[in-house]
């Protein structure tokens, strides 16, 4: 009697071993997954989704420093007044912003990156209409003078 309430003791404690080998293997495998998938970034995401991120973060920034380069023309060339020039500038700054907020996880995704680019088309219309009203509130005004 002695015996067999050992062995199925024993019987208990050998499946119990093997169910907890068995589950540490596989949470190292997928410990082991997750690192392959995270492209080196450390945030969990797929490598794609990580270089797709920077492919967005520098089209975002090309655009932006692009923008900054009009707006510092058009304040040099007199084109904007000050108070355009600030806002202007005030509207980069909120896109920064959002940029910034939308890259705190580590990447920007597809949604975040057609948000960031509305913005910045809406900002590029503003930069033009801005640097082009002041010269036709002059031409119209040049014009009236010489009539």
């Amino acid at each position: 009697m002695n015996s067999k309430l050992m062995k199925k003791a024993l019987g208990i404690l050998a499946l119990g071993t093997l169910g907890l080998m068995a589950t540490a293997a596989h949470a190292e495998w997928d410990g082991a997954q997750a690192n392959r998938d995270r492209g080196g970034n450390g945030q969990g995401y797929g490598g794609h989704a990580y270089q797709q991120s920077q492919m967005f973060s520098e089209q975002i920034n090309a655009r932006q420093d692009r923008q900054m380069e009009r707006i510092q023309a058009g304040r040099h060339e007199g084109n904007l007044r000050r108070a355009e020039f600030r806002e202007l500038m005030h509207e980069q700054r909120e896109i920064r912003a959002m940029e910034r907020y939308f890259s705190a996880d580590g990447v920007i995704d597809a949604r975040e990156f057609r948000r960031l680019d509305h913005a910045l088309d809406v900002a590029s219309r503003n930069i033009k209409a801005e640097r082009r009203d002041d010269q036709q509130a002059r031409n119209a005004y040049d014009h009236r003078r010489f009539n």
